[in-house]
C-alpha cells in the first residue's frame, strides 16, 4: 500500500516534514510502500525464496514495522531512475530522514536503503506481544497526543575535540543520538537486522610505514586524528620480540633470539 494516511499519526506528520525538507535540499522523494497486510508481507517474504524475484524483506508477518503502520519505503522521483544510487542519493536522503528521528535501513547489515521506520513505540516483538494485532494497536491512535521534546544544542568534549550536537532534553536529562556519540568517539556504528544489535567498533585503518627503507603494512586504530599502531606488528617489523610485564604494566621489546644468534656468529 502507498497510502500515508494508514500510518501512525505521528509518523504521518514526520513524513510531511521529511518530504518538504528533502525537496528544499533538492531531492524529489516518492513514498512507495506504507502499511502491509499479513497477506502482503508474507507474499513479499516468499519473493526470492519460494517465488520468483529478488529477496526484499527478511521477516514474515508480524515482524515488520510495515505491519504496524510504523514504516515506509521511498524511491527517487526526479526522472533519473527510481533506485539509481550512483550519486549517493539514498545516503543523502537517509541523513535527512534521520534528522527527524527516523531509523534508516541504509545503516543496517544487510542494507535496505529505501526503508525508514519510527521506533518510538517499541519493537515489532513488543508490539505483537502487547497488542497482538494491528487493529488493537490502532485503537488508541485518535487519543494520542504528540509528545513535545525540547531540542537544545549541547557541546561535548572527547580528548581534545569539542563538537556541538542537537540533543533532546527531557525532565532534566539529555539524550544524544547514538550516531552522534559514535562520531564524537570516532567509532564505526552498524546495525545487524538479524540480531537486532547495534555495534560501536574502533575504526581500523591499514597504513604503510617505512622501516629501514623497507615498506611495511600494519593495521592501526584511528582515534582523534592519531594512528595507534599494534605494538606487536611494529616489534616484528623492527626485529624485536614484544612482551608485557603485568606486575609493572610495561610493554618491552627484546631483540629476537634468531637475531642474537646471528650476532654471536658475526662477533665470534
Amino acid at each position: 500500500m502507498k497510502d500515508v494516511t494508514l500510518l501512525h499519526p505521528e509518523l504521518q506528520k514526520i513524513i510531511t516534514q521529511f518530504l518538504k525538507e528533502a525537496e528544499k535540499q533538492g531531492f524529489i522523494v516518492k513514498v512507495t510502500d506504507t502499511l502491509r497486510t499479513k497477506k502482503e508481507q508474507n507474499e513479499l517474504y516468499a519473493q526470492g525464496r519460494t517465488n520468483p524475484g529478488n529477496i526484499v524483506t527478511w521477516v514474515k508477518y508480524p515482524y515488520s514495522n510495515h505491519n504496524w503502520g510504523m514504516a515506509f519505503d521511498i524511491c527517487r522521483n526526479d526522472g533519473k531512475g527510481a533506485y539509481n544510487d550512483s550519486d549517493n542519493w539514498f545516503f543523502k536522503v537517509g541523513q535527512i530522514g534521520k534528522s527527524f528521528g527516523l531509523e534508516w535501513g541504509g545503516d543496517w547489515k544487510p542494507q535496505d536503503k529505501p526503508h525508514f521506520q519510527l521506533n518510538k513505540y517499541g519493537s515489532t516483538n513488543y508490539l505483537f506481544q502487547t497488542y497482538k494485532t494491528f487493529e488493537d494497536f490502532k485503537k488508541p491512535w485518535e487519543d494520542l497526543k504528540e509528545e513535545d521534546y525540547m531540542f537544545v544544542e549541547r557541546y561535548y568534549k572527547y580528548n581534545d575535540t569539542i563538537k556541538a550536537y542537537t540533543i533532546i532534553n527531557e525532565n532534566g536529562e539529555n539524550y544524544i543520538k547514538l550516531r552522534d556519540l559514535a562520531q564524537l568517539l570516532n567509532k564505526n556504528i552498524s546495525y545487524d537486522v538479524n540480531t537486532k544489535i547495534t555495534s560501536l567498533d574502533d575504526i581500523i585503518e591499514t597504513k604503510n610505514i617505512m622501516v629501514n627503507d623497507k615498506e611495511i603494512t600494519v593495521k592501526c586504530i584511528d582515534s582523534n586524528g592519531f594512528n595507534y599502531i599494534n605494538a606487536r606488528e611494529i616489534g616484528d617489523a623492527l626485529g624485536y620480540d614484544v612482551g608485557y610485564n603485568a606486575s609493572i604494566q610495561k610493554i618491552f621489546f627484546n631483540i629476537k633470539k634468531s637475531i642474537k644468534e646471528k650476532f654471536k656468529i658475526l662477533f665470534k
